[in-house]
């Protein structure tokens, strides 16, 4: 019988993160205490041009992209993973025992209320968690939140960094999901309702992963198609690339701010 009743999963755990670098990772890899997490090509090469002394580093198994490069004189370390709970959980859990302490994540995500448009913000207060990762650290009744001062000050620098380009701020619920084709009209109805703006594949299982391991951590999101009225995608479109660039801007700001 598989499943006895008996709750597993609170042992010491056999591999550590740090075991993993030490084994795996490049031994030389120098320390960096500040973190920006992008999932996008746009992203990406936003931070690039705005970063100084850039050094790209080897592509290894845990990210598609990394550099190291300088901005306003302090040191910030650059990650792109993989899509989806396992991978981004995998270059975070690997950062934090590389140092890493503050984190910004600048991702892209689904509209699923209306009047959340391509081109808008998602700053997400809290996840609705459909993806598995999540609950191997943290209790099935755990509502995943950013640190709450790496989320106001990221806040306030967005909100002044958009408002000169009229693009609109919201907040609220993120629906974190590990089935893209599986985002099915009644739970889009549903979750709408429950105050979840939008929609995408990493958000909750981070924030409780820095829960767990103690490290500040908060989210913007770029909305790069709705589901709310069928699926209208805008995945290359002017609009979601001005605002990729502002967030990474606003991101790497309040970086150096704190």
């Amino acid at each position: 019988m598989l499943n006895s009743g008996i709750k597993l999963g609170k042992g010491r755990e056999i591999i550590k993160p740090s075991d993993f670098k030490r084994g795996v990772v490049e031994a030389k890899s120098e320390s960096c205490s500040k973190y920006l997490i992008t999932f996008t090509g746009i992203a990406m090469n936003h931070a690039k041009r705005l970063l100084e002394n850039v050094e790209i580093k080897a592509k290894c198994t845990h990210v598609y992209q990394a550099f190291v490069g300088e901005y306003q004189g302090e040191k910030i370390y650059v990650l792109n993973p993989y899509f989806g709970a396992p991978a981004s959980v995998f270059a975070l859990e690997l950062a934090i025992a590389s140092g890493g302490k503050k984190f910004l994540v600048v991702g892209e995500a689904g509209a699923i209320k209306t009047g959340v448009n391509i081109g808008d913000v998602i700053l997400p207060t809290w996840a609705l968690r459909e993806e598995g990762t999540s609950y191997h650290y943290m209790p099935p009744d755990y509502i995943p939140k950013p640190s709450e001062m790496l989320f106001n000050a990221l806040k306030k620098e967005v909100k002044c960094q958009t408002e000169k380009e009229h693009i609109n701020v919201f907040e609220g619920g993120i629906w974190t999901t590990d089935a893209s084709f599986r985002e099915t009209e009644d739970k889009v109805r549903e979750y709408s309702k429950r105050g979840i703006l939008g929609v995408e594949m990493e958000s909750s299982a981070l924030m409780s992963v820095a829960k767990f391991r103690g490290v500040d951590l908060a989210i913007a999101l770029a909305v790069s198609d709705t589901l709310y009225n069928g699926w209208n995608p805008e995945f290359e479109g002017e609009r979601l690339r001005r605002t990729e660039g502002i967030l990474v801007k606003a991101a790497l700001d309040v970086l150096v701010s704190i």
